[in-house]
């Protein structure tokens, strides 16, 4: 029998648990059969795993141009990257997506996040430099789009699943960017540690046998990570026996954050390496990884 992904009550959950009001109805998610398309291939590759969040708002085309450049720079074979716009935005001179697949990475999967000021412009994407056989998207737990006690918005957010086959060997990578929360917020880190949890349960039912999450997952320590970290299954290539700074609050690298993460099946898949890049092409350093099949 076909095993089915079934959107769990998490957003009704939440909904109660804040006892707050809704202003919008929160985006459903329907059925999804996680086993679609998985071949189950394995082999002896070694690939290269990028997660960048590129802030689109900050960002400009020849920033962009630039982005793709350093991405190729690291022999990338999949990227996964965050706060992007499509082509149809007038940010970053327009035609983001056609810029940042101007290099080697000419596969892509881009979804809306469907955020409350950009609408289906603004999102997430994978890329990738091989044959991309299939993607889907799915919402995250999001049990409202703004709040009155919320001086501000909370966005849906997205995670997304594409099938990749490098050298004959199909890989499942996911991507995402998960809830950022104000301090106002009654108990600011509850949305955004369902929206892990979902993450996980969702790769768990995955019969891929290789399988990497790239994202910013905005979290506030490591303990955010624990679904992951304490799991039998993945492990952390930026942990906290090896930290690997990421962002730096307010710009000031005595302040690092450690929020962007790449995330693989640690049964499955060896890290060789993983490294951040600094420059001034985003708010963020760019995180890569390197992985070979065991």
């Amino acid at each position: 029998m076909k095993k089915k992904f079934i959107v769990a009550t998490a957003a009704v959950i939440l909904l109660l648990t804040f006892g707050l009001c809704a202003c919008k109805s929160a985006p459903v998610n329907g059925e999804y059969d996680i086993n679609a398309g998985v071949t189950g291939t394995r082999g002896d590759i070694q690939f290269t795993v990028v997660s960048y969040n590129l802030h689109s708002g900050g960002a400009t085309e020849d920033m962009v141009k630039g982005i793709c450049a350093q991405i190729d720079a690291e022999g990338a074979d999949i990227a996964g990257l965050q706060e992007v716009d499509s082509n149809e935005s007038d940010r970053a001179g327009g035609n983001m997506i056609t810029n940042l697949t101007s290099g080697a990475m000419k596969e892509y999967f881009f979804a809306p996040t469907m955020s409350y000021y950009f609408g289906k412009d603004y999102g997430i994407i994978t890329t990738s430099k091989h044959k991309m056989d299939s993607s889907f998207s799915l919402y995250l737990p999001f049990p409202y789009e703004h709040m009155t006690v919320f001086n501000g918005t909370v966005e849906p957010r997205v995670v997304t699943r594409s099938l990749i086959t490098i050298d004959g060997v199909q890989v499942a990578a996911y991507n995402t960017h998960l809830d950022y929360t104000d301090a106002t917020m009654p108990d600011g880190t509850l949305l955004r540690l369902a929206q892990m949890q979902f993450v996980y349960e969702l790769m768990l039912s995955d019969p891929c046998p290789y399988q990497v999450l790239t994202g910013d997952f905005n979290v506030g320590g490591w303990d955010d990570f624990a679904v992951f970290s304490e799991s039998d299954e993945y492990a952390l290539a930026n942990n906290a026996e090896n930290p690997i700074p990421s962002f730096f609050t307010d710009g000031d690298k005595n302040k690092p954050a450690y929020i962007d993460n790449i995330i693989y099946t640690k049964n499955t898949l060896e890290l060789v390496n993983v490294h951040n890049t600094d420059s001034d092409l985003s708010d963020h350093l760019m995180l890569t990884a390197v992985f070979k099949t065991k």
